[in-house]
Parts: C-alpha cells; structure tokens; sequence
C-alpha cells in the first residue's frame, strides 16, 4: 500500500510541469515564443482547476488502485500522443487532458491517504515533492538526451511500468472499493457553507498566491536561462530544479517548527524567506541552485500552511473543502504561468516579479477582508 501511494503521487505530479524546463526545445519543434510557453505550461493547471471540483464526486465508490492504473495508462497514452505531434495546438490540447487525468489519480491517492493519515500523509507529500521535481528534470533530460520524440515516449513508457506495478499490487492486496458514510446535507449546502467560511476562505486566497508565485517563477526561470546571457539547454536548465529537493526534508520535519512557533508567524518567516530567494535570483549574487534552494523551502513549507488551515475547519466535509481549494490552487498557477511569460517576454525579469508582487499584493488585501468580515459576524 505504501508503495502504490508514493508511486500514485509521484507518477501524477510527474506529468504535471513537463514544459517547463524545454522552452529551447519547443522553439527548435513549434517555433514557440515565450508568451506561448507560459499557456503550454498553463494548460495542464486549467484542467486541473475544471476537474479538481468534481473528481472527489465520480470517484468515492470507485477502488483506489484500479483507479490509479486507469490514470497511468491514460497518461501514457497523452505522452505517446504528445512525442508524435508536430502541432503546437495539438500539444496544447493534450496538456489540457493531462491537467482533466491528474486529478483522479491525486483523489485516488488522498482515498488511500485517509486510511492510515499519521502513516501515509508523509509519503504522500514525498511523492508530491520528487514527482514535481521530476517533472522539471527528467523530459529536459530525456529530450535532451534522446530528442523530443524517444524523450516522451520513455515518459510514457514509464507510465505504463506504474500502471503495471500498481495493477499487481491490486491483485496482492485486494483493496476493496471505499465505503464512505454519507452525509444527509446537501451537496449544495455544504458547497455554500465552504464559500462562506472564512478560515477556508483565507486558504483558498493563499493556495491562489502560492502556486502564482511558484508557477510564475519557474516559468519565467525556463525563459531566462534560455536566453543571453545564459544561453542554457534543456538539460542545464532541467538540472536547476534538482535543487527542490531539500525542501522534502524541511517538508517532513515541519511538525518541530510548529512546536514553537505559531501558522501565522510561520507563514510570515516564509513569505520572507520567498522574497528573499526572489532577491537572489534578481540579483544573481550568489549561486541561481541555492537560490532556487531556498525558494522551494518556502514554497513548499507554505503550503504545509495552507494545508493546515483547509484541516483545521469541521463543519465542511473534506472532499467538498479541498476540492474549492485545488481549483483555487491550480487557478493560480494557470495564471501565474501564462501572466509570467507574458511579462517575461515584455519587460523581461523585472516584470515577473512586478507580476507576482501585484498578484500577492491584492490576495493580501482580500485576505485582511476576509478577517474583517469574520470578525463582524
């Protein structure tokens, strides 16, 4: 069971950011410009943002393992799909429905998470961490090694090896569908109470600015090395985002931080500590891998965060209150990744991060709102 989940949330998130770091390759087969670039990337974070509401639903009587190979063999069929195509609109097309696929085999994933929570949550968020750091490295790898058409088919035949693995573990373990007691509220009436809540209403807003902020800055990243005076290949450029990994540490040891401090004043360290690894990309002082170090840490211990506060509410049931939340989440890194390359390919770095100060800047505001009005009520 351990397996099949860490291989569950690796495999899904693998498949999610695989463009970002070929922006020399999409111009060598699409002739992209940046701009195009970032609404490649925002594809697959648009069909997660549709799907996310709806998968908890279709789902909840479906068994997680089957589940989870039906995704794989899809997503090996969209990888296949996509080493063959030779049209910029084709390829956006199957981005979108890697974005529509994820999500189930994420719901299927979160299903097996919440039969053991204290035992299997950290093995989930270790899948998530190394599949989206694997999903920036290896295709700039693989397309760099092998060329775009052998570089995406390994991908997909990477797929079916998970869809296999997971099928025969189904067979040895025998995990029955789940059975879960209903609730008798409405699904609308629990769909409205989450809208309403303000506490939710806080981690959606700050689920929005965290994806933002970290699509847009690894968007934007893929550009700038590709150009003067970097000049940086796929390869080198997929290279970058190996430096993700340490946050898997700090990710797993965050328990120990909360002993000390409070969610407020932790997200306040790492809003700093975000800013401060932007400053370091800014200003090149220091090396881009420590930088990008850095802002990974506080990405991620952010959403620890925001994951913290969507747990924290017990009048909403959970699958109703994450999925609002993912579709807010990934909404944000749709738009962070085309915003970006939009004003990357403008005004250049000076103007992705004007973009994200902005963006981060009206989330405040609606964030200080939001407590306003809680505390009238």
């Amino acid at each position: 069971m351990r397996t099949a989940l860490i291989i569950g949330s690796l495999g899904a998130f693998f498949n999610l950011y695989q463009l970002q770091a070929l922006f020399p390759a999409l111009v060598e087969r699409f002739g992209t410009t940046a701009t195009g670039a970032g609404w490649l990337t925002m594809a697959s974070l648009l069909g997660m943002m549709i799907t996310a509401p709806l998968t908890g639903a279709v789902t909840r009587h479906a068994n997680p393992l089957y589940l989870l190979v039906v995704g794989f063999i899809a997503l090996a069929a969209i990888n296949a799909s996509m080493a063959l195509t030779t049209s910029q609109d084709v390829l956006f097309v199957l981005r979108l429905g890697q974005g529509i696929v994820i999500p189930f085999l994420l719901t299927a994933a979160m299903n097996l998470v919440s039969q053991r929570p204290s035992s299997f949550v950290p093995l989930y968020v270790t899948g998530t961490i190394v599949g989206s750091t694997l999903s920036r490295f290896y295709p700039a790898w693989s397309v760099g090694a092998m060329g775009w058409e052998l570089g995406f088919l390994s991908s997909a035949c990477l797929m079916v090896l998970s869809a296999v693995a997971i099928y025969r573990l189904a067979k040895a373990t025998g995990v029955e569908p789940m059975q879960r007691t209903e609730r008798h509220q409405t699904s609308v009436a629990y769909t409205k109470r989450a809208l309403t809540d303000s506490t939710l209403l806080i981690a959606y807003l700050a689920g929005f600015a965290l994806l933002f902020t970290q699509s847009a800055v690894f968007t934007a990243l893929g550009l700038w090395l590709a150009q003067a005076p970097y000049h940086w290949d796929s390869q080198q450029i997929g290279t970058i985002y190996l430096a993700c990994l340490p946050a898997l540490f700090c990710v797993l040891t965050a328990s120990i931080l909360r002993r000390y401090l409070s969610e407020v004043a932790i997200a306040i360290a790492l809003i700093a500590l975000i800013w401060a690894a932007l400053w370091l990309i800014s200003t090149t002082r220091l090396s881009i891998m420590l930088s990008v170090a850095l802002f990974a840490i506080g990405t991620y211990l952010f959403q620890t965060v925001t994951t913290q506060l969507l747990s924290s509410t017990r009048r909403v049931p959970a699958g109703v209150a994450a999925g609002i939340y993912l579709s807010c989440y990934y909404l944000g890194g749709a738009m962070g990744a085309s915003l970006a390359a939009y004003a990357f390919e403008i005004w250049g770095w000076k103007g992705v991060i004007a973009c994200i100060a902005i963006a981060q800047a009206v989330i405040f505001c609606l964030v200080i709102g939001a407590r306003h009005c809680a505390k009238e009520r």
